[in-house]
């Protein structure tokens, strides 16, 4: 079995020789992201022209200044003449609704006006709220593969936990979740730009169908609101240059296209990841069935050592200099968290797996600053709840023989395995 950490790419003497996009280089980047912090913090890649920030003190440098360092990235990202491909894509998206910077690719102002209105179906209050009913779905989800002895974890519940409690915040049919699994994954696709011709034109259909069923829903919740975060959306009032207005079609689509990854792409990722590590050190997965009070820190170091969010990218604003380097104003910045993460200056060994680290929860798998993730509490409380009724309800977890090649899927900005083929025995 080639395990991600098996994968050795060759490597090599100068930066400058990497190809960020290599396929094993982006399976196995640890001794890439080793070399950056090392040699180079802030580095310019001559391919792409970015400067790539992997040490963490850097990162946390480049986001306690939005004001140099912008998250309004779309743009940037998408300019140059449009190949056939990049028309197609164009015409589905001339059928829809335009894109809106709302939070993941605005600035303040108007970053804060629009997080200050989604802050509040995220909140400690409110997230407690929800942990009998989390425990409640996680229970029915297993019920449904318990007796089978064997699991493809990501698909058959990492996914589905989640999904099914954003979709009830939400307020939308549980038989919508396969429609929701999709359009995510278009979201991520459209998000990264990697994908195949095809892939990336059937991902701007997709994007169109989640319009056109969002834009019916929040017409519905207009005329008859309920307890949910579409029915909020269409009741809230934004202070807009002072000047007080509800949201249009775009911006709540745009809003409830982030709550719809960011609802669930951690969450899910990480509950696979973590099994991932601990059936690779038995001693490790023995420590935590002896006191499963371990899970919080389980789940810190999980999202430490994976970082489903890898990458972000910032647009310089004005000539600035980091670390030593100077960068113009105009460039293309990517922020590495998942290399920072593994920082030796911040965490210990910070290659090693370790479930008793004591300063786990410093990492930056949320983000930092004022786009740390607003969902991160309701994450943390899927993940703890999600655990703790698989480590109960089951034990003796293996990796399925001859089912799992441990891949992570070929996305620049986000990491996670595609599948972990799972044995177990009831406990």
């Amino acid at each position: 079995m080639n395990r991600p950490e098996t994968i050795k790419p060759q490597q090599k003497e100068n930066l400058a020789d990497y190809d960020l996009f290599d396929a094993e280089l982006m399976e196995c980047p640890f001794h890439y992201w080793k070399q950056l912090r090392t040699d180079a913090p802030v580095f310019q890649d001559p391919t792409s022209g970015m400067f790539l920030i992997s040490s963490y003190d850097l990162v946390n440098e480049v986001n306690r200044h939005p004001e140099i360092f912008s998250n309004r990235f779309n743009l940037a990202t998408q300019q140059g003449e449009l190949d056939e491909v990049g028309k197609k894509i164009a015409e589905i998206q001339s059928k829809g609704y335009p894109p809106v910077d709302t939070m993941l690719s605005a600035d303040p102002p108007e970053h804060t006006r629009y997080r200050s209105l989604v802050n509040k179906a995220f909140s400690p209050k409110r997230v407690a709220q929800m942990e009998d009913n989390v425990e409640k779905i996680s229970n029915e989800i297993i019920d449904a593969f318990i007796d089978d002895g064997e699991v493809e974890i990501l698909t058959q519940y990492a996914q589905l936990l989640p999904l099914t409690v954003i979709a009830e915040q939400l307020g939308v049919s549980m038989e919508d979740r396969k429609k929701f699994r999709k359009w995510s994954d278009s979201f991520i696709v459209q998000l990264s730009r990697m994908a195949e011709p095809d892939r990336l034109i059937k991902a701007a259909q997709d994007i169109l169908d989640f319009q056109n069923y969002f834009a019916e829903k929040l017409k519905e919740k207009s005329a008859n609101p309920t307890e949910d975060i579409i029915s909020d959306l269409t009741q809230v009032t934004l202070e807009d240059e002072g000047d007080p207005r509800g949201l249009n079609t775009a911006e709540q689509l745009s809003i409830l296209q982030q709550l719809l990854v960011a609802g669930n792409e951690t969450t899910a990722k990480a509950i696979t990841e973590g099994f991932y590590y601990l059936i690779s050190d038995p001693s490790q997965m023995e420590a935590l069935y002896n006191d499963l009070d371990l899970i919080p820190n389980l789940i810190e170091e999980t999202l430490r050592m994976l970082t489903p969010t890898n990458n972000m990218y910032r647009v310089v604003k004005q000539d600035t200099e980091l670390g030593g380097v100077k960068i113009p104003a105009g460039s293309m910045a990517m922020i590495k968290y998942g290399c920072a993460n593994r920082d030796e200056a911040k965490f210990d060994d910070g290659e090693r797996f370790d479930i008793h680290r004591k300063n786990a929860r410093n990492h930056m798998a949320f983000g930092t600053g004022i786009h740390t993730c607003l969902g991160n509490s309701l994450a943390r409380k899927e993940m703890t709840i999600g655990y703790r009724t698989l480590f109960t309800r089951m034990k003796n977890w293996q990796f399925a023989e001859g089912k799992n090649d441990f891949m992570h899927s070929p996305n620049f900005l986000l990491r996670g395995m595609m599948k972990l083929h799972l044995t177990f025995d009831k406990a």
